[in-house]
């Protein structure tokens, strides 16, 4: 009984971190589309505006640092669209599609709980760039060997970390 319920739970916590990883994630542009194809716009969100606690300023600014490193490298990305949290520890997070593949940037309310974020992504293969308290968590699936070369241009230019490469 008792493998039973460890099954379970580590089951349970195998999926929490897949979604929390981006480990989930698929390829977003329609089968046979050239790498010149647009990227599909994501859904934009009834997500609430950022409580008072938040700084919306502190969240802007990490957006924008990656969304300017990718267009100043060239590299095809949709607008990134306001999602719920969950359960990642982020006080803000965004889906973006970054080179036709699904991503997400997080921006995290310390460097605690973005280390503790970024371990749980590690151990299971993510791949992300991490700039100040925020990071871009590239697609580790099906767009994992895209993800690997972009990832460290991209940090270069943040002037951060690329995890996972």
């Amino acid at each position: 009984m008792n493998h039973r319920i460890a099954t379970a739970v580590g089951s349970i916590s195998l999926i929490a971190m897949l979604a929390l990883t981006g480990c989930a994630s698929s390829n977003t542009a329609d089968a046979g589309s050239g790498a010149g194809a647009k990227p599909k716009a994501a859904s934009p969100s009834a997500t609430p505006s950022p409580s008072p606690s938040e700084s919306v300023s502190d969240i802007d600014a990490a957006v924008q640092t990656f969304t300017k490193a990718l267009d100043d490298l060239g590299i095809q990305h949709t607008e990134p669209v306001r999602a719920e949290a969950g359960l990642s520890g982020a006080k803000a997070r965004f889906d973006i599609t970054v080179d036709n593949f699904e991503a997400g940037i997080n921006v995290f309310p310390d460097a605690d709980t973005l280390a503790t974020w970024g371990k749980a992504s590690d151990s299971f293969g993510g791949i992300y760039i991490a700039s100040g308290n925020a990071v871009l968590s590239l697609n580790s699936s099906d767009g994992v060997a895209d993800s690997a070369a972009i990832a460290p241009k991209i940090a270069t230019a943040v002037k951060g970390e690329a995890h996972g490469v």
